[in-house]
């Protein structure tokens, strides 16, 4: 057991942050008075509510998902559109690789995107597949195929029903939920990409209101117990999945509340237990050893017995 002995609210704005980053993704501030616990006390951390711009484009230069390749029947090699950087849904995204493609056709083609709402898939036909294919490369590190529910292959149009995306549209690119980081050490959350301890303080699922904002307000927050004794400044990092992939706000401020609590530990919570598997295995053994020395004794006041009475 464990007692609580105070909290302190932080309440952290992205523009009073120092050294923020241009995606407005990080930065730090500094305590005006540090915080230090005796050697019996802990400390625990919690995100108890957040707000956030969702200002971020879904598909970017920044975030490696906004090209296109495609070759038609003649051309020597792949032509590679690049998408504007935005924030689409799956007709906006269409109608711009519509545009463009179709203006760097070599056989002056033209293109139909058909969305599927019921099963989220999409089907792209050209207007003479019979004389000219059309390629698209979706193997490329940029390419934007996961909008388009395509999986990572090389596929060509060469009849009247074009092609059929394999897997689901997701316009989401993945990043359907973004990662509040600290520098606050701990050794209590483990990621899967890793399998090591993280730096992950909470983890948001972001809703589909794009240019708006919205609001993280858990009912049962995460609290995290932290393997540090002392904490002067904090440095606060929103990523996607993978820690390398900053969220780019585009300036957009956000807000996050964090509570620090300070908990007394009772002097026998942490008492290790004694039992260990060499301790088990000694304990054994001298069970299995007094009961031989016992099994011998009972034969020789038997052999003893038995003499006595012969020699009658």
């Amino acid at each position: 057991m464990k007692k609580l002995r105070g909290d302190t609210l932080l309440t952290i704005r992205s523009r009073d942050l120092k050294n923020s980053d241009k995606a407005g993704a990080s930065g730090y501030f500094t305590l005006f008075e540090s915080i230090n616990l005796n050697e019996n006390e802990l400390m625990t951390a919690k995100v108890v509510s957040a707000t956030f711009p969702n200002s971020w484009y879904n598909l970017s230069s920044t975030s490696k998902n906004n090209t296109l390749s495609f070759k038609e029947t003649g051309d020597t090699n792949y032509i590679v559109l690049t998408i504007p950087n935005g924030s689409y849904n799956i007709s906006e995204l269409t109608n711009e690789i519509k545009t463009l493609i179709e203006s760097n056709s070599t056989n002056s083609l033209t293109y139909t995107f058909g969305y599927n709402e019921i099963n989220n898939k999409l089907q792209i036909t050209n207007s003479n597949p019979t004389v000219y294919n059309t390629t698209f490369d979706f193997t490329t590190d940029t390419t934007c195929r996961r909008f388009l529910g395509f999986l990572e292959n090389i596929i060509t149009i060469d009849s009247a029903d074009g092609i059929i995306s394999d897997r689901a549209v997701d316009i989401t690119d993945t990043q359907n939920s973004i990662y509040v980081r600290t520098n606050l050490s701990n050794n209590k959350v483990i990621e899967s990409n890793s399998g090591k301890y993280s730096n992950i303080l909470a983890h948001i699922p972001i809703p589909l209101s794009r240019n708006t904002f919205f609001v993280y307000d858990p009912m049962t927050p995460f609290e995290m117990e932290l393997s540090q004794k002392s904490l002067s400044n904090l440095q606060i990092f929103i990523t996607y999945q993978e820690e390398n992939e900053v969220v780019v706000f585009n300036k957009g401020d956000w807000e996050i509340n964090i509570i620090l609590s300070y908990y007394e530990k009772n002097n026998t919570e942490h008492k290790k237990s004694s039992f260990t598997i060499h301790k088990h295995l000694e304990k054994m053994f001298n069970q299995y050893n007094n009961k031989n020395l016992n099994l011998q004794k009972e034969q020789q006041e038997l052999n003893n017995a038995f003499l006595k009475a012969k020699a009658k």
